[in-house]
């Protein structure tokens, strides 16, 4: 594109503008194309190389448009062109036709010479795909901007003329399409001083990218992230340097030895960026994810890349590769261009960098909630047995919140308190809740699959899905069991020492008609809590990611005022509790604004919303049933509110757990395992195993324990145990 021997355009005859019937006598085989050639013609006679800057430019865009035009395309004095695309087989024809016409060729050499002279490419070369600077929401902002209010055109820069000539995905693939030889031929017409302009923007453009890559390199959060080494010795610090060095080099007309040495400085340096951006992108995955940074960091790969290419194309490796890495290097600015104006570009990189480790500390407490053998079985019911026992309580509080008639904000406002109280007192005591586990048990089957549902080795998926579904059948069983025979008791004691049942008759009937599978929302308000549920494991991975991210553990550890409160061992062990618990207590916290706060956001834009959380819905339907009085427990109504809970059960069970397992599996960027294709692959293997799905494991003898806490146990109902977490509720 730059540096190429000049062929003198032909000296025979055609030194005046030919006419089109001259023209179509060069190609007598071509009739089928005369149109083409027509088009041509008119063309280059028109070409308006003294034209003001916005016509010339006009006239470009029809040129480009003639060139990627489809059809067929005659071949010089009638002969079969080689086998090349259409927009090759065009160029191919206009580099002849230039070749045989000086008048045209220096026509088009004027106006190409012109507009390149008189317009900038920096922005072309050092913009498309690079925020200059801007982090992740105000790069967010920055093209939402740009989507609501286009900015002015800038008459002056070259750019808005390239994404005229390419304008869509079509122009794109025409442009990919190319055949280098063509290419290097026009470029070899027009000469090398035609694209003078665009070398020096190159070298500009490399001094700029050079010191914003060395900006973001440079950033106090990345250089904590690196191992320490001398500021001076930094790839960040002498990649300005390199370049500047290679600069002076290509300015100065050096070549051989000296150009190749300093070609191979930049390329180390480059390469010690690069390892130093994957360093620190390494470091976030073990320990914490922030977006920004991660945002921050393709936007260095990205610079790097960028740096790289303008680099061989200020100073190549050999004679001769320039058109072609000038046309490879303008499909990346037309691509980054089009992804640059896309909301969802800009997030799905950072976001699933963040997403990916929110669901490892999801994937984390929900390992806690798999259990793989019998103690293991035994010892969850007794905490899923707990949870119900508190939850007895929650549910008379919701009972009394709901019948308070509070204003619309309050009443919302104390029944998400109760509920998070509640859901924090679960967690710290070592309970469980059932409907908390499957959001994160998905993530943590999520963790370990590493075999697609039609693999030969679904045998370990299906112990593991076993060890799951037997463990949350658990906890339901455990909370359900707790919850009724707790709030039967306390609603019989009410009635005994209060001589009235906690709700009135009138009440009661409410809450019966209010779990109705098909007579209420009930069905629609348990998919919504199921809903509500996975959110509320997302914000608790979210929690403990910020948590760690910003090193409060340490923090708390090492603050002289609590130090000086608890003493140092005390604010050590507060620190070391909050990274055991944020996940879990973030979790709680956030369920209980979900649960309390929607009916009264719905209601207040006059939406019927409320939920139906499963272990909350069988205690208020009990101290209903103590209210009603067991003459009517039997009654279709009853009968029905008892099937509702158990269509709620089900419900948020299955929707919190298949939204934590497609989007764990979506953060990992593996493919998603169908459901169907998991329970027809359940199925495959017999009824038999279908047991250990519900059934406790079996305790193993020791001959068959293995020798490893985490080895692949040999029994029928037990599987490899996932690692244990921390942080439950």
């Amino acid at each position: 594109m730059f540096d190429y021997p000049v062929h003198a355009p032909s000296s025979e005859p055609g030194s005046q503008v030919p006419s089109l019937e001259q023209l179509l006598a060069r190609y007598p085989n071509a009739l089928e194309t005369e149109e083409r050639l027509r088009e041509l013609h008119a063309l280059l006679t028109s070409a308006p190389p003294r034209a003001p800057l916005a016509e010339r430019m006009s006239w470009l865009e029809e040129l480009a448009h003639w060139l990627r035009a489809p059809g067929a395309t005659p071949s010089r004095r009638g002969r079969l062109a080689p086998v090349e695309s259409a927009g090759s087989a065009r160029l191919r024809l206009l580099v002849e036709v230039l070749g045989e016409t000086p008048v045209w060729c220096e026509a088009l050499r004027g106006v190409v010479a012109s507009v390149l002279a008189e317009t900038s490419a920096l922005g072309l070369l050092a913009e498309p795909g690079l925020s200059a600077g801007r982090g992740l929401l105000g790069e967010a902002l920055a093209r939402l901007g740009r989507r609501m209010v286009p900015p002015a055109p800038d008459e002056r820069a070259l750019a808005p003329l390239v994404w005229r000539l390419f304008p869509g995905e079509k122009e794109r693939a025409w442009l990919d399409e190319l055949s280098e030889e063509p290419v290097a031929a026009l470029c070899a017409v027009l000469g090398a001083q035609t694209f003078a302009p665009l070398k020096a923007a190159v070298d500009d453009a490399v001094a700029v990218l050079a010191l914003r890559a060395s900006a973001l390199g440079l950033a106090s959060d990345v250089l904590a992230r690196l191992p320490p080494e001398p500021l001076a010795q930094t790839a960040f610090i002498r990649l300005p340097r390199a370049c500047e060095a290679l600069r002076d080099t290509v300015r100065a007309g050096a070549e051989g030895l000296v150009l190749e040495q300093q070609r191979e400085a930049c390329a180390e340096t480059l390469a010690g960026c690069r390892a130093a951006a994957q360093a620190v992108l390494n470091h976030l995955h073990a320990h914490a994810v922030d977006t920004d940074l991660v945002y921050r960091l393709e936007q260095l790969s990205h610079t790097l890349d960028r740096l790289e290419a303008l680099l061989w194309l200020l100073a190549p490796e050999r004679a001769g590769v320039t058109p072609g890495a000038a046309t490879r290097l303008l499909c990346t600015l037309v691509r980054a261009y089009e992804e640059e104006r896309s909301l969802a570009g800009l997030l799905r990189g950072s976001v699933r960098c963040i997403s990916r480790r929110i669901f490892e500390h999801t994937g984390e407490v929900g390992r806690h909630y798999i259990t793989t053998s019998e103690d293991e079985y035994h010892r969850l019911v007794s905490a899923a047995a707990g949870g119900g026992l508190l939850t007895a309580g929650t549910a008379a509080l919701k009972l009394a919140i709901t019948f308070a008639a509070l204003p619309l904000f309050f009443e919302g406002l104390v029944a998400a308190t109760n509920y998070a109280l509640s859901f924090t007192l679960i967690q710290l005591l070592g309970f469980t809740l059932a409907t908390k586990q499957p959001s994160m048990t998905g993530a943590a089957l999520a963790a370990s699959l590493d075999v697609k549902a039609r693999d030969k080795e679904m045998s370990g998926l299906m112990e593991r899905l076993a060890c799951i579904t037997r463990s949350q059948l658990a906890s339901v069983f455990g909370n359900l069991g707790a919850v009724v025979a707790t709030v039967t008791l306390v609603g019989l004691g009410i009635q005994v020492f209060q001589g009235r049942p906690l709700l009135e008759q009138q009440e009661a009937e409410y809450v019966v008609r209010s779990l109705h599978p098909f007579k209420s929302g009930t069905i629609f308000f348990a998919a919504l809590t199921g809903v509500l549920l996975w959110c509320s494991s997302v914000f608790g991975g979210w929690l403990e990611n910020w948590v760690h991210y910003q090193r409060l553990p340490e923090a708390l550890a090492s603050h002289r005022g609590l130090i000086g409160l608890l003493g140092e061992k005390r604010a050590r062990w507060l620190g070391e509790a909050l990274a055991r618990n944020a996940c879990g207590l973030g979790a709680n916290v956030s369920l209980g604004l979900l649960l309390g706060m929607t009916p009264a956001l719905g209601r207040f834009f006059g939406l019927p919303l409320d939920v139906r959380h499963v272990t909350l819905s069988a205690g208020t339907l009990t101290f209903a049933g103590t209210a009603l009085g067991p003459e009517r427990l039997m009654e279709p109504d009853f009968l029905w509110a008892v099937l509702g809970i158990v269509v709620v059960g089900v419900i948020n069970l299955l929707v919190s757990f298949s939204l934590g397992l497609s989007a764990a599996v979506r953060a990992r960027g593996l493919e998603p395992v169908g459901f169907l294709s998991l329970v027809l692959a359940v199925f495959a293997g017999g009824l038999r195993t279908l047991s250990g799905f519900i059934l406790p494991p079996r305790p193993l003898l020791p001959a068959q324990r293995p020798s490893s806490p985490y080895g692949v146990r040999s029994a029928a109902r037990s599987c490899t145990p996932l690692r244990g977490g921390h942080g439950h509720g």
